[in-house]
């Protein structure tokens, strides 16, 4: 059902409609009337369809009135009072055949399926082929499945945010979001009431949260130069959060209306002059801007030539050395319908989230969803389902970063006035990660050991392993990479990760349990590496960096081990040049280990010599596990393969943890972005 929003969008909805378009009685009494609703101005011409009403005295003429008087209701989102006009038309013997149609669709805005479903249904028994009723019909069957099979999220009106008039489209304002700005048509904005709907046109507005008191402030108008007399909403904000786009719509006296979108830059704490983004020509609708985390790709929604439907969703890309957004290209059929598509928002991985009045969805407005592609392009769309959809419109969607949570808007039962500001959230997530320990050797579970987990934000949480050696986080975000660590006394840590990205909260958000585990190593006997060293020299042959890179790991994954790095030659060669020769590649190695950015307190490069011959811990080739590779056993081998190997074996570097002591310093703060050249125009 197209829904008329608010006055800046009269044209945006007007254009896309296919609600009695260009629709009228066609006579002398309603004249005038069917020239205001031609127009689009509803308001008015309901006016004068009562006035007419009041007078003819032929039923079928009133009934068509009546007609007429329901849809400019339907487009007014008054479709209690629009059900009430179609019935009147209907007992007025309305010869109307979309009348049954628009006054299920009416219904169903209202949330009264079963009743849209009989008129859905009449009006399919004179028009069986319809697209438009059958579509009606199956979505009345799917919003009763989605009502009774919610959704993980809860919505809940944020009245602080809300009066009696249109309260809508929210963005968050501040990196920490404590600052909100949206779009209102309170009576301190500017401007006169809008000869289309009777209302007063909409301003942009700022609002606060005190985060020690706990409370919201008082919402404030932004004031000029973004607010005009003009209808200015629809906003969305760059990543820095100091360039805002928006869209400015005015209406003259000469029964013009146009829709562009505007940008403006921060300037100390208000805002600059806006200017135009010139991405269509003035004849045609442009607004609903939504900007990509990089910045490089501007969403909108126009009626430009090219579309699927009525409004649709357009992507135009940054151009540098134009310095502005150019180039629209239509998103296609994977995303616009023959319906409407408005309120894009890009999420910070830059997931497409939309709204669309398509009859597939439960009421008006629905909110749907969309995968990314590549850069510029998205699929897959999937709708929102209850309770982020209702009967009603529900559109403008913003997200709190990439968490599940954040603000849309509803003209559903029971807010503050007509269209509302609510908040949205997953009050408690049901995803549990189980992370089992144990020792690589014995492949026994490792009890006592601890395990922490760490998200994005760097919060970590810690637990005990249990007997069996498990651990369960409860409770895991959604849309969270956790880093997992493990540590124990005589253990050398491990580490992993494990991902909730791609768990869907529409379907898969109940009783969801991951797991992973990880093994760790004795310490009690040291690591040993296989590297080749060039002959008689300090250096390791290229190929062997790989080698070097695992010891740089080991040494990442326990950040507070301190060890003993020690390199060990075979026993060919004098005893004194064989320890020269370690003391020289134990220093390479540790060098190389540092100039990584390993701190030198934690590591001590000693050389072994010849001294120590390495005991096996692991069946290799010929030898089996526990073989010391003494001189004696070398030499009584009699292939000079295997001697060659038992040398080489004996060639290695050994990582031997010395105790968990070292304290890591505090990483250093962030330092601050450079701003892009295109925030900088």
């Amino acid at each position: 059902m197209i829904s008329l929003k608010n006055n800046a969008l009269t044209l945006i909805l007007a254009a896309g409609s296919t609600l009695g378009a260009f629709a009228q009685c066609d006579t002398k009494a309603s004249m005038e009337a069917d020239k205001q609703y031609n127009q689009g101005f509803y308001f008015r011409a309901y006016e004068y369809y009562e006035k007419a009403a009041s007078k003819v005295k032929d039923k079928s003429e009133r009934g068509c009135l009546y007609y007429m008087m329901g849809n400019c209701m339907s487009y007014m989102e008054d479709h209690k009072k629009a059900i009430s006009m179609y019935d009147k038309a209907l007992k007025a013997g309305s010869d109307k055949p979309e009348l049954h149609l628009y006054k299920a669709i009416s219904q169903k805005e209202m949330g009264l399926y079963e009743d849209a479903k009989v008129e859905f249904q009449e009006f399919l028994k004179t028009n069986p082929d319809n697209a438009v009723a059958k579509a009606g019909l199956e979505s009345c069957d799917m919003a009763v499945k989605y009502k009774n099979n919610p959704t993980c999220y809860t919505v809940e009106n944020l009245k602080p945010l809300n009066t009696k008039e249109n309260d809508y489209s929210p963005i968050y304002a501040s990196k920490k979001g404590d600052q909100v700005i949206f779009t209102s048509k309170r009576e301190d904005g500017l401007g006169k009431p809008d000869i289309i709907t009777g209302q007063l046109p909409e301003d942009l507005y700022s609002i606060s949260y005190d985060v020690k008191k706990k409370k919201w402030g008082k919402a404030a108008p932004l004031g000029e130069p973004l607010n005009t007399k003009a209808s200015e909403g629809a906003t969305a904000i760059n990543k820095r959060f100091n360039v805002i786009y928006f869209t400015r719509c005015a209406t003259d006296k000469k029964n013009k209306v146009g829709c562009q979108i505007y940008e403006a830059k921060k300037q100390g704490k208000g805002w600059g002059e806006p200017t135009l983004i010139p991405l269509t020509p003035d004849s045609f609708v442009t607004g609903h801007p939504a900007i990509s985390a990089d910045g490089n790709y501007l969403v909108f929604s126009s009626n430009m030539p090219g579309g699927k439907g009525g409004m649709d969703l357009w992507v135009a890309k940054y151009d540098r050395r134009g310095r502005t957004f150019a180039d629209p290209v239509n998103l296609g059929p994977e995303i616009n319908s023959a319906d409407n598509e408005m309120y894009p928002y890009l999420r910070a991985d830059d997931r497409l989230y939309f709204s669309s009045d398509r009859l597939s969805g439960m009421g008006g407005f629905d909110i749907y969803k969309a995968g990314l592609v590549e850069p510029g392009k998205w699929n897959n769309v999937e709708n929102m389902r209850f309770p982020i959809n209702s009967e009603g419109d529900d559109f403008a969607i913003v997200f709190d970063g990439i968490n599940e949570k954040g603000l849309l808007t509803s003209n559903r039962p029971g807010g503050r006035g007509k269209d509302d500001i609510y908040t949205f959230e997953i009050a408690k997530s049901s995803i549990a990660i189980v992370t089992t320990v144990v020792d690589v050797s014995s492949k026994q579970p490792i009890a006592g050991a601890t395990v922490s987990y760490k998200n994005s934000a760097g919060e970590t949480k810690e637990f005990t392993t249990d007997a069996s050696g498990k651990v369960t986080l409860q409770g895991a975000s959604f849309n969270e990479v956790y880093d997992i660590a493990t540590r124990k006394d005589k253990y050398f840590g491990s580490s992993g990760n494990s991902t909730t990205k791609g768990i869907d909260p529409l379907t898969t958000c109940k009783d969801t349990t991951l797991y992973l585990e990880l093994t760790m190593k004795s310490s009690e006997v040291p690591l040993a590496f296989d590297i080749l060293f060039v002959f008689a020299r300090p250096e390791y042959y290229p190929e062997y960096q790989d080698t070097v890179d695992k010891i740089f790991n080991i040494l990442k994954e326990n950040p507070t081990m301190t060890a003993e790095l020690a390199a060990h030659t075979d026993n060919r060669g004098s005893v004194d040049a064989n320890q020269k020769l370690s003391d020289s590649r134990a220093k390479y190695v540790y060098d190389n280990l540092i100039s990584k950015g390993i701190d030198p307190k934690r590591l001590k490069a000693i050389g072994k010599g010849e001294g120590d011959p390495r005991v096996l811990q692991a069946d290799i080739g010929p030898f089996k596990k526990g073989t010391k590779l003494t001189e004696e056993f070398i030499n009584g081998l009699t292939n000079k393969d295997d001697q060659e190997l038992a040398h080489k074996l004996n060639r290695r570097v050994e990582l031997r943890k010395i105790d968990d002591s070292f304290v890591p310093p505090a990483p250093p703060a962030p330092k601050e972005e450079p701003e892009d050249d295109k925030e900088d125009k």
